[in-house]
């Protein structure tokens, strides 16, 4: 089944980006409809929606016949849904899934598991959030590429710029006050996900652990909390484990640090049925499954209709004006700009590890660019650049397909995925949120560190 990270579209909230989606789509459908060739009509379009009762529904064993039908309705989800990693097909190629074909046909039966790795060998490819499975009482998660556990952590089974100028010293007020707990504690790791306490030197250090819009209530006081760290002369943010969720949270964050512009992630979006569908599917699962707080899902829900809104209207329009099933909206060399009232006034640091992943890479990828903040730690995960995870579920066996439909790029090309973002300066001590403190009050010993492979918004 689906990890709960999802990317949302950046620059915007997830109901604005929808809206702007359908005026897209109404846009579109004032375009003349594609030349179709004499005598022959498009292929219909297949509805990828999971019913209700099949969102974690047991898988089974099919026939060799049933397979192949699976096979084709993956292919079918690649080909109309996956956004791939620029310069790839979204799909592999008539030979890759004619081979595959011959090996379905090899055996009678195909047990989910089998049919699931089968599956992931031949839509493989080196995307950090990819990933194959099934649902049910043992439920089964396959990655595309390997998932690196974070630092310290027990193996899992496959089944189940620099500052300008030092920093003044800091004051001790407030230095015993108790730590500020924003939300209940997630399910899911530990701790609440947004804490604020202060390192043995009275340094102000800020764990954020998530950005799932589950965690909206905490969520929601991240640019408040950002306008009072950027006074500072010095602070932490604990990255370490976070990974992401809603980057809309994450942006609002970073933008509160800081009034310069800055470089906005690249972005190509998939709009088509397939997409909406299958996004639509991934909220309905976390639903189903009980996992979103009672305060959170208005905000569930919301989505949710609007992606199904989405799904409507671009299925009408397929019908009534033969249009494409596919279409590829792309923005390259935008800029944001900061909203805080002057510059960041002290030295940051954000500290890392290989569970920072997705949304928190991309909140990595704009803070890099501020002066005065560092990236100390380890490197990211390397899981951020093909994300707003679709999910699909395969009707014949019950194996699930876990997939991103928008497509993202690191403004300046420091980001490689599988391998993440590298750090300022590595810190892998016993108590590295002290470390890290150290850091933010006395800066790198090397100096700036080189930023970015490019220095320009500028569209590639």
């Amino acid at each position: 089944m689906p990890a709960s990270s999802s990317l949302r579209r950046p620059r915007r909230a997830a109901t604005a980006a929808l809206s702007c989606a359908l005026l897209a789509c109404a846009a579109l459908a004032c375009a003349p409809a594609p030349a179709r060739a004499p005598g022959k009509e498009p292929a219909p379009l297949r509805s990828l929606r999971i019913a209700d009762g099949d969102l974690d529904g047991e898988p089974r064993t099919v026939s060799a016949a049933e397979a192949l039908r699976d096979l084709d309705d993956a292919r079918y989800a690649f080909e109309h849904a996956y956004a791939g990693l620029d310069g790839r097909s979204p799909s592999p190629s008539p030979l890759a899934i004619a081979r595959a074909e011959g090996a379905l046909r090899s055996r009678a039966a195909w047990r989910p598991d089998e049919l699931a790795r089968l599956l992931r060998d031949v839509f493989s490819a080196p995307d950090g959030h990819l990933a194959f499975g099934h649902g049910g009482r043992a439920p089964l998660r396959l990655a595309a590429a390997p998932q690196p556990a974070p630092a310290g952590a027990a193996p899992r089974r496959e089944c189940a710029a620099a500052a300008q100028s030092a920093p003044r010293a800091v004051s001790s007020r407030r230095r015993d006050a108790p730590p500020r707990r924003l939300g209940p504690p997630r399910r899911l790791g530990h701790g609440p996900p947004v804490e604020l306490t202060r390192s043995r030197d009275g340094v102000p250090v800020l764990a954020i652990r998530t950005f799932s819009s589950a965690a909206a209530p905490a969520l929601d006081a991240l640019p408040a909390l950002a306008a009072e760290l950027r006074r500072a002369p010095a602070f932490v943010v604990d990255l370490r484990g976070n990974a992401g969720g809603n980057y809309l949270f994450a942006e609002r964050f970073a933008l509160a640090l800081t009034d310069a512009p800055l470089c906005a992630l690249d972005e190509r979006e998939v709009l088509s049925v397939a997409a909406a569908e299958g996004r639509a599917n991934s909220v309905r699962w976390r639903l189903a499954r009980g996992d979103v707080p009672d305060e959170a899902r208005p905000r569930f829900l919301e989505h949710l209709a609007e992606l199904e809104r989405l799904a409507g209207a671009l299925r009408a329009r397929a019908v009534d004006r033969g249009a494409a099933p596919r279409a590829d909206l792309t923005t390259r060399g935008a800029q944001v700009r900061g909203r805080a009232a002057g510059p960041l006034e002290g030295r940051a640091v954000f500290l890392v590890d290989r569970g920072c992943a997705s949304a928190c890479e991309m909140l990595l990828a704009l803070v890099r660019q501020i002066p005065g903040v560092l990236v100390a730690g380890q490197n990211t995960r390397g899981g951020m650049s093909v994300g707003e995870i679709a999910l699909f579920r395969l009707p014949r066996s019950g194996v699930t397909l876990s997939l991103g439909t928008r497509a993202f790029r690191d403004p300046l090309g420091d980001f490689a995925e599988l391998r993440g973002f590298e750090p300022d300066v590595r810190l892998d001590g016993a108590d590295l949120a002290e470390d890290a403190a150290a850091l933010a009050l006395r800066g790198a010993a090397s100096g700036a560190p080189r930023r970015g492979a490019r220095t320009s918004c500028a569209p590639r």
